[in-house]
């Protein structure tokens, strides 16, 4: 990632291995376009008309490679400030649908979990310290955490197809209203990165951008968690 005066530029440099690899190139091709033109004439006159004609070259090039770059970093400006937490309102929960992860929950004060695995459900204690799953024909808790995965509105842009918005949301299962959201986007990296990645035989993560817990639009692993989430939606 690169930042400019304040856009991120998500990309792993590949562009920028190609601009200096091409460039003795760009400036042979300069030399043997404007030989013709410019033999005869003094050195500066011979060497500004090469050295311009490369240096557009290279601009030329740049724009090529970066393009989508460009668009990626513009538009990942404004979708990472619609990300991060929102809390709508609390209520009291000693339980929640949404993980089998009881061992973890149990720290912060839930006295189960509830979940469907493979059509079935279940309700996971923590008995001793060993983790219980019983089935059961249908869920306790009065509140779920769920996921959704989407592309951002109007996918049909070339941009937004660049992008994931993950969202979390814990909700009234009775109502379905929502107590709370919590959102990050993925961000892919430009056609080049991809390129040279899947030709290596590499998988690149995508880049990830949310807010942190005072809101500042960070990327990487500095996000909101979830934890945050049910803790500040799902009292005890």
């Amino acid at each position: 990632m690169i930042t400019i005066f304040g856009t991120t530029y998500f990309t792993i440099g590949a562009g920028l291995v190609v601009l200096v690899l091409a460039a003795p190139f760009l400036f042979w091709f300069s030399r043997w376009l404007w030989r013709p033109n410019v033999e005869g004439r003094p050195r500066r006159v011979r060497w500004l008309a090469i050295g311009g004609t490369t240096l557009g070259l290279l601009l030329l090039a740049a724009v090529g490679l970066f393009w989508d770059v460009y668009l990626i970093g513009q538009r990942a400006k404004e979708l990472c400030r619609e990300t991060g937490l929102v809390v709508y309102r609390t209520a009291p929960a000693k339980s929640f649908v949404g993980s089998t992860d009881i061992r973890s929950w149990s720290k912060d004060g839930f006295e189960f979990v509830e979940s469907a695995i493979d059509g079935k459900l279940y309700r996971i204690d923590l008995v001793n310290e060993n983790e219980v799953r019983r089935e059961i024909p249908r869920f306790e808790s009065t509140h779920e955490l769920s996921r959704s995965l989407g592309h951002p509105a109007n996918d049909d842009n070339y941009t937004n197809r660049h992008f994931m918005i993950l969202a979390y949301k814990v909700t009234e299962r009775s109502t379905g209203q929502p107590l709370g959201i919590l959102s990050t986007a993925t961000i892919e990296n430009g056609w080049l990165d991809r390129f040279v990645i899947g030709r290596l035989g590499f998988v690149a993560d995508p880049h990830v951008c949310g807010k942190d817990s005072s809101g500042n639009v960070v990327t990487g692993n500095a996000h909101t968690r979830i934890r945050e989430l049910v803790a500040r939606t799902l009292t005890h």
